[in-house]
């Protein structure tokens, strides 16, 4: 069972991507809710470390950081999380997923595990945290093992999440709600399936769950879902985001999934989102739907990238200011 509240050790974040990032900036702007980060790429963050945790020695360090730091909650989050890639790449992206969660389980601390809708074949929308998986493609199926892996013992909460949208930090892959307000203010064409449904979230509301389960004093443990409120196609999202940006929606392009990147997801990638009301600060807490988290997109677009001076810190230092 997690048992994140009652320790003012930090949480280590194991991932600093779209949802890591905004997990550890959710944390910091609590008082009391220190963090520190793992990921792959060098960064200049207090609290942040890169390690290859590809590698056996990355890995190695992994599991000495979480016996030095006795985190509240070891939150994973990290890649390769590609899906395309890692249907040609399984074996090195399971290398990595489970040799992680392996890790993990091992320590004996409170985990949270985002999963992914990829755990389900996709016949129909809607799927809850009951129902039995059957993995649509290499991603669901390492998704599937390592959820396994950390529920073999009493201190992890799986979160299998639809698709996550938001704005991508510099280096990073482009989330699909990028792609759209990108290209619809420049005005060019794209091609979205229509059959190819999901629940997208706004990767503030999975940073507000995961943050408050983190600094949660109850025990949370078992399988949840963390989804938006509507189902809708990628053809309809990528309409309605150029129309929100102010483009022509006439320029998404209908087209089958099978003729696109996303040719292995499962037709459908719904979920029903739990309530989370048990967790606090999360009583009256609902997810945006769509046509508000693009317009929060639209009002939050980043401003030209630039680098501000600083030297990172260690592992064993918890950052409490903004990353």
């Amino acid at each position: 069972m997690v048992d994140v509240g009652r320790s003012p050790s930090p949480a280590l974040i194991v991932g600093h991507g779209l949802i890591g990032r905004a997990i550890r900036a959710a944390l910091q702007t609590s008082v009391g809710a220190p963090a520190v980060s793992v990921g792959r790429r060098q960064c200049d963050l207090p609290g942040y470390e890169a390690v290859d945790l590809a590698s056996a020695p990355g890995r190695a360090r992994l599991r000495i950081a979480i016996a030095e730091l006795r985190p509240r909650c070891v939150v994973l989050v990290h890649g390769p999380s590609d899906v395309t890639w890692i249907e040609q790449n399984e074996e090195a992206a399971a290398a990595v997923h489970l040799g992680v969660a392996t890790v993990v389980a091992e320590s004996g601390a409170p985990a949270v595990l985002v999963s992914s809708d990829n755990v389900f074949l996709g016949r129909r929308g809607g799927y809850r945290p009951e129902d039995v998986i059957e993995p649509a493609n290499s991603y669901g199926r390492i998704k599937a093992a390592a959820e396994l892996i950390l529920l073999d013992g009493e201190s992890s909460l799986v979160l299998r999440v639809s698709l996550v949208y938001g704005w991508s930090g510099p280096g990073q892959r482009t989330s699909f709600a990028q792609r759209c307000l990108d290209a619809a203010a420049r005005g060019r064409a794209m091609a979205a399936p229509t059959d190819q449904v999901f629940t997208p979230i706004h990767v503030r509301d999975v940073a507000s769950v995961v943050s408050a389960i983190c600094q949660s004093p109850a025990n949370i443990a078992g399988i949840d879902h963390l989804a938006g409120p509507v189902e809708l196609s990628r053809y309809e999202f990528a309409r309605l985001a150029y129309g929100l940006a102010a483009g022509d929606p006439a320029l998404v392009k209908p087209c089958r999934r099978e003729d696109t990147e996303w040719a292995c997801r499962p037709p459908f990638s719904s979920l029903s989102c739990g309530t989370f009301t048990s967790v606090p600060g999360l009583a009256d807490w609902r997810p945006m739907d769509p046509e508000q988290g693009l317009r929060e997109m639209l009002n939050t677009r980043p401003l030209p990238a630039h680098r501000a001076g600083g030297s990172a810190l260690t592992l064993g230092q918890a950052s409490a200011g903004p990353g």
